[in-house]
């Protein structure tokens, strides 16, 4: 390169090489081609030659003292990056395990989703029968409870007219009975005087029969005693015949109570079979709470479908059946 008239500088020497060798080999034969070209042009003495030599050898010693640190400094950074860049490679480990996780828990949301959004799906048409059967069985209930009070009138009424009847028929029963008791005490007493009466006379007949001849000429007087007793003997004829009478009354009214107590048992059995009716009322009441008590469940059911998509997506997915609220918060 001197040769052809070119500086042979570092830069220069290293593209002549094809871009190769170190730059300290480079600059130190550079340095000593320079020393000889200094020393072939000018003489130098002893003294400096030494001089040279020794101030040299001291910069190539602070040169490589310099060089050493560097090179320890270099390593230890070298030794930290090495550090950092395993300690990098840990977390980019960690970050791509945690990726791994994080995507199958994404794809196991995402199924989990597909199944909550089948299953939502599912629950609003559920939902929807349910209350299309909901609005039916209110309907339903209504009748029954209109039927129900119906029925609960028309047995009040009944109840109140057989309580009547059965107050009514006992008062007549207790009139008929006080009546019938003195009537028959009354002719007891009459029939007794009677037959004392007629003891007392058939003891005088004896009596006069026997003294019938001494008492000829009380003939008239007994005819007229004896026409006296026919009189009463008439008399209790026909109070014996008003006796009759009054058991033929009796035997009537024992018959209108025995046909009071038929229509007690009539009304008896109708009312029976009400009650039975109002019995098969309460259980059809009772299946409907049972079928709103079912209704509840499944908006519950929802409730925690709501509550799930919170925890999936972080809001609340819009009711496919907005007008299907209002109707479950009047139902």
């Amino acid at each position: 390169m001197i040769a052809k008239g070119r500086h042979p500088s570092i830069d220069a020497v290293r593209a002549e090489l094809g871009d190769t060798g170190s730059k300290t080999t480079i600059h130190k034969y550079l340095r000593e081609l320079e020393a000889e070209e200094s020393t072939a042009g000018v003489p130098v003495s002893d003294a400096i030659q030494a001089l040279v030599a020794q101030l040299a050898e001291q910069l190539k010693a602070e040169a490589e003292s310099t060089v050493k640190a560097v090179r320890t400094e270099f390593s230890s950074e070298r030794t930290q990056y090495q550090q950092q860049a395993a300690a990098l490679t840990a977390s980019l480990a960690d970050s791509r395990r945690e990726l791994v996780a994080m995507s199958q828990q994404l794809e196991s949301a995402q199924c989990q989703l597909a199944d909550v959004q089948q299953r939502l799906q599912q629950e609003q048409l559920a939902r929807h029968t349910a209350e299309l059967r909901t609005q039916d069985l209110i309907e339903r209930l209504a009748v029954a409870e209109r039927h129900q009070a119906s029925l609960e009138e028309k047995h009040r009424h009944a109840r109140e007219a057989l309580d009547h009847f059965r107050t009514a028929a006992r008062e007549q029963r207790e009139q008929e009975t006080r009546r019938h008791e003195h009537q028959v005490h009354s002719v007891q007493a009459e029939l007794r005087q009677a037959q004392q009466a007629a003891a007392v006379k058939q003891e005088q007949l004896t009596q006069m029969n026997k003294e019938a001849a001494a008492l000829a000429a009380e003939l008239a007087a007994n005819k007229q005693a004896i026409y006296l007793e026919k009189e009463v003997s008439r008399r209790l004829e026909r109070k014996l015949e008003q006796l009759q009478a009054m058991e033929a009354h009796a035997a009537t009214l024992e018959s209108q109570a025995a046909d009071a107590r038929a229509r007690t048992r009539e009304a008896e059995t109708l009312l029976t079979a009400a009650q039975e009716t109002c019995s098969q009322l309460r259980q059809q009441n009772a299946g409907l709470e049972a079928q709103l008590t079912s209704l509840g469940q499944s908006r519950m059911l929802e409730q925690r479908i709501n509550e799930l998509q919170t925890a999936v997506f972080g809001t609340n997915k819009p009711n496919t059946f907005p007008e299907s609220q209002g109707r479950d918060t009047t139902t």
